[in-house]
């Protein structure tokens, strides 16, 4: 079984490949953190965001792309297929990404105007 650590390392690498790629082409990408952690105080901060929610999300061109990434051979947790469902069922773009790839496939990029 391979290595959480380095599954997540991996997966770490290709979210910031898809965020140069799309900087490189003038589209906004944010990362998004989702869950809870515990402060030195003992005190837990939450980011607000549900859990499933996508590793990142695009914009571009009037449209929002929620992109969760995965290692080759990852998995979506079943909060991660729910919130998916949620928002393909509200007509918004879901890619589940293992590469720049599976992105630059789904998104139209113009390298003359930048994309926005």
């Amino acid at each position: 079984m391979p290595n959480q650590s380095n599954s997540i390392k991996r997966e770490h690498n290709i979210q910031n490949a898809i965020r140069l790629w799309c900087g490189e082409h003038n589209i906004l990408c944010f990362r998004c953190n989702v869950g809870k952690v515990q402060c030195i105080d003992g005190t837990w901060f939450d980011t607000g965001l549900p859990d499933g929610f996508s590793d990142l999300i695009a914009l571009t061109n009037g449209t929002i792309y929620f992109i969760e990434v995965k290692t080759r051979t990852g998995q979506q947790r079943k909060a991660q297929i729910d919130f998916q469902h949620t928002v393909e069922s509200r007509g918004y773009i879901y890619i589940l990404a293992r590469s720049v790839l599976d992105v630059s496939s789904k998104i139209p990029y113009n390298n003359t105007n930048g994309g926005i």
